[in-house]
C-alpha cells in the first residue's frame, strides 16, 4: 500500500469516527459527554507532572562510596500493572552528582503509577519491596552497584521539585497546552478540547520519556508483594526467619529510650552479607538465601542515628536504634 492509499485509508477512519460521534450526539447525548469527558480525562494525563512521595538514602559501592539519594515519585503516565502477574511498569531519571558545601552525593528519581505507591502506604512490606525494586532498577540501568541498606528521610524530596521534574521529563514545566484547556477558559467544544489535545500530545511525543516495563519484576502469587524473579531472596524453603532478642532500654522514669535488637545469624560470616533496612516504625533484615526478619517496632525511632555491628565470632548483629 502506497503512503497515498495508507493515508487515505486513515481519512476514511477519521471520518467514520465523526460520523460515530455526530450521531452519538444527537441520538444519546448523556454517552456522548460521557465518552468524550473520558477521552479527555485520559489524554490529561499524559501532561500530568510527577509529584515526590518518599525519599530514602543509600550508598553507591564504588572504589570511594558516596551517598545516593533516590526520590519516589508518584507519576499518573506510569501504568499500574494489569494483573498480580504482570511486571511493574516504572519510570526513572537521570543520575546527577552534586556537590554542597564539602559533601558530593548524587541524586536520581524514579516513578510508580499512584495505585502503586498507596499499596505501599498500606504496607510497610510491600513498601519496602517497591524500595528494593527501585534499586535494582538503578543498579540496571546506571551500571553501579548500591548498598541495600536504606534509610527513610523526614523530608519527601531531596532537591528541588524542579530538578526532579526536569530528570524525569527532560522538562521543568508542564506543557502549556495542557494550562489552557477547559471550556470556560477557551471556549471550546468537548470535542475541539479532545482534538486539540490529541494533537498536542501528537507534537509532544518525542519529548516524552519512555516508560521502563523490567520484564523480570513481576508481582508474585501472593497478593500484595512484589518480586523479582531472577533473584533468588524470598525462595520458599530457603529462607528462615532467624532468632532475635528486642530489648527496650528506659529511663528512670520507665520511658523507653532505646530500642536494642541482637538477631542470630548462624552462617552468616560477612556483615556485606547482610541487608538491613529501617524506617521509623519498622525493621527489615535480609541475607541472601538464608534469612529475612521484618518486625515493627514498638516505637517510634530515629532513623538518623541508627547504628549496626556484627560480631564474626557469634554470627549476631546487634541494632541500636535511639527512640525519637
Amino acid at each position: 500500500m502506497t503512503a497515498k492509499q495508507c493515508e487515505k485509508v486513515m481519512l476514511q477512519q477519521v471520518n467514520q469516527l465523526w460520523d460515530l460521534l455526530d450521531d452519538m450526539s444527537e441520538n444519546n447525548p448523556e454517552a456522548y459527554q460521557k465518552f468524550i469527558q473520558h477521552h479527555l480525562e485520559e489524554g490529561m494525563k499524559q501532561f500530568s507532572l510527577p509529584e515526590a512521595h518518599i525519599c530514602f538514602q543509600t550508598r553507591i559501592l564504588e572504589l570511594n562510596e558516596k551517598l545516593l539519594y533516590v526520590n519516589l515519585c508518584t507519576w499518573s503516565r506510569v501504568p499500574a500493572p494489569k494483573s498480580k502477574s504482570d511486571p511493574v511498569p516504572l519510570a526513572g531519571g537521570r543520575l546527577e552528582e552534586t556537590v554542597e558545601g564539602r559533601e558530593i552525593y548524587s541524586v536520581t528519581d524514579v516513578a510508580y503509577n499512584p495505585e502503586v505507591l498507596k499499596e505501599g502506604n498500606e504496607d510497610p512490606v510491600e513498601k519496602d519491596q517497591l524500595i528494593r525494586l527501585a534499586m535494582k532498577y538503578i543498579e540496571e540501568q546506571h551500571c553501579t552497584h548500591l548498598s541495600y541498606s536504606y534509610t527513610l528521610l523526614k523530608d519527601k524530596l531531596k532537591g528541588s521539585k524542579k530538578q526532579m521534574k526536569l530528570r524525569l521529563t527532560g522538562k521543568a514545566d508542564p506543557m502549556q497546552t495542557a494550562k489552557h484547556m477547559s471550556p470556560e477558559e477557551s471556549g471550546a467544544s468537548l470535542l475541539q478540547q479532545l482534538a486539540m489535545l490529541k494533537s498536542a500530545d501528537k507534537e509532544s511525543e518525542d519529548d516524552n520519556p519512555q516508560i521502563c516495563l523490567l520484564s523480570s519484576i513481576k508481582h508474585p502469587k501472593k497478593p500484595g508483594l512484589i518480586e523479582e524473579i531472577s533473584s533468588t531472596e524470598f525462595q520458599s524453603g530457603k529462607v528462615e526467619t532467624p532468632k532475635y532478642k528486642l530489648l527496650l532500654v528506659k529511663d528512670g522514669n520507665e520511658k523507653t529510650k532505646i530500642i536494642q535488637l541482637k538477631i542470630e545469624l548462624p552462617g552468616v560470616f560477612s556483615v556485606k552479607e547482610c541487608d538491613l533496612s529501617v524506617s521509623k516504625d519498622d525493621l527489615v533484615i535480609d541475607v541472601t538465601e538464608k534469612y529475612r526478619l521484618q518486625l515493627d517496632l514498638p516505637e517510634t525511632i530515629s532513623e538518623e542515628t541508627v547504628t549496626a555491628k556484627f560480631n564474626k565470632k557469634t554470627h549476631i548483629l546487634s541494632v541500636e536504634m535511639p527512640i525519637k
